[in-house]
């Protein structure tokens, strides 16, 4: 889905902007990928947005989910 690209590649729209794209979109796979980079970014909503990325890869039975659930055992989230 254009806009809604995780990469941000050719696309100059901030990270809130292309989660709600994404959201409203049902994208599954972008948002699995944008909270990932929002969980990246680090910051107080970092445990959240991990969280959310996990859900998401989950639900679109992305590769990354694996990667994403040891990261929320490890920081002690899950």
């Amino acid at each position: 889905m254009g806009g809604c690209q995780a990469d941000g590649a050719d696309e100059p729209v901030n990270l809130d902007a292309r989660l709600l794209a994404a959201h409203a979109a049902g994208d599954g796979v972008a948002l699995a990928r944008l909270y990932a980079e929002a969980a990246r970014a680090g910051g107080p909503g970092a445990g959240f947005y991990l969280t959310q990325a996990w859900i998401f890869a989950l639900e679109a039975g992305l590769p990354e989910a694996a990667e994403i659930g040891e990261t929320l055992r490890e920081s002690g989230l899950t």
